[in-house]
């Protein structure tokens, strides 16, 4: 376990530097209001830097990156996106720039990877999101066996895992958990899952009453409560946690630019200062926290165990095994 004081980490200016012009490119697959805020304390922090952004999913992002790898025209100067196996696979395929920012010191080792190729910027928790309109806090249950009950018959969905990086995430946790395996998935389809294309879709049709109950993800949910939405939010005993990676691709038409971004996201007293706000955990240790929220220290001792390498490879096994249960011709 890693614990570095914020106090320990490069102090950069806190006022406005001019010293940097342009402009720089962000494919992220956070919240676009989260990408927003980020964009507008950026361009605070560097007047003369214009920050624009492609939001989507993390494999739409990874498709988009991937076309612009093929014409030899990246427009991308860094991504952010909520899969660490396809930045693994981005890495493999030598798609990546090496670059250790000073920030990264404060990241535990899980979170990051060990040849610098990119760094996790974001925690992401996945949980238990529920419609207050046809399910009782009392009803929702507080991990995730309890989704077995017979009284979530058809009453069930979750986004697809093909799209979200968070959600592949999670399979793969728990089809290598004794607990769980495949099994689980199987269970899950007979009870008549359904499968959404974003985790705003998903969280849509909770909302609407459509389903009582979600897999979701911690954030999205708890800013859709704080704007009065009808859902709630358990976490889960079984934690599952995704951290989010940011780096820079190969041919990034702005790589100063780029690295200067990444610096900001990192730096516990900007970006990662900032994430709190949106009730996203920081990955850099010593941010003040929110009431109630875990450390990513404390996140990496209890969280299930992901071998992110592992997944980068069996990827393609995994979607389509989940596939032949959930997408039946």
């Amino acid at each position: 376990m890693l614990l570095i004081s914020a106090l320990l980490l490069p102090a950069f200016a806190t006022g406005p530097d001019t010293s940097y012009r342009g402009k720089v490119m962000l494919y992220s697959s956070t919240g676009e209001d989260v990408v927003i805020a980020l964009k507008n304390a950026f361009e605070a922090k560097y007047p003369n830097v214009k920050l624009d952004y492609y939001s989507a999913t993390s494999g739409k992002c990874v498709t988009k990156l991937l076309m612009e790898f093929q014409s030899k025209s990246v427009t991308c100067d860094l991504a952010w996106l909520a899969d660490p196996s396809a930045m693994i696979t981005l890495k493999d395929n030598k798609h990546l720039v090496q670059y250790v920012s000073p920030f990264a010191a404060g990241v535990d080792p899980k979170f990051k990877d060990a040849d610098g190729y990119f760094t996790g910027a974001r925690l992401l928790l996945m949980g238990i999101t529920f419609s207050t309109t046809s399910c009782s806090d009392k009803e929702a249950p507080y991990n995730w066996d309890g989704l077995l009950a017979p009284n979530f018959n058809k009453q069930l969905v979750m986004t697809d895992p093909t799209g979200s990086g968070s959600t592949k995430a999670l399979i793969y946790a728990m089809v290598h958990n004794p607990k769980y395996g495949w099994d689980y998935f199987k269970k899950l389809s007979e009870m008549g899952l359904e499968l959404q294309s974003s985790s705003g879709s998903t969280n849509n049709a909770v909302a609407a009453g459509l389903y009582k109950i979600a897999f979701g993800v911690d954030y999205n949910t708890k800013n859709l409560m704080a704007e009065g939405s009808p859902i709630g939010w358990h976490d889960t005993k079984d934690i599952i946690a995704v951290p989010c990676p940011i780096a820079i691709p190969v041919g990034a038409p702005h790589e100063e630019l780029a690295k200067l971004l990444y610096d900001f996201i990192l730096d516990p007293n900007n970006g990662q200062k900032l994430l709190t706000q949106y009730n996203i955990t920081p990955v850099v240790d010593g941010v003040k926290l929110p009431a109630g929220m875990l450390t990513a220290p404390e996140i990496a001792s209890k969280a299930l165990p992901i071998d992110w390498i592992d997944l980068a490879k069996v990827s393609d096994k995994l979607l389509d095994q989940f596939d032949s249960y959930f997408k039946k011709k």
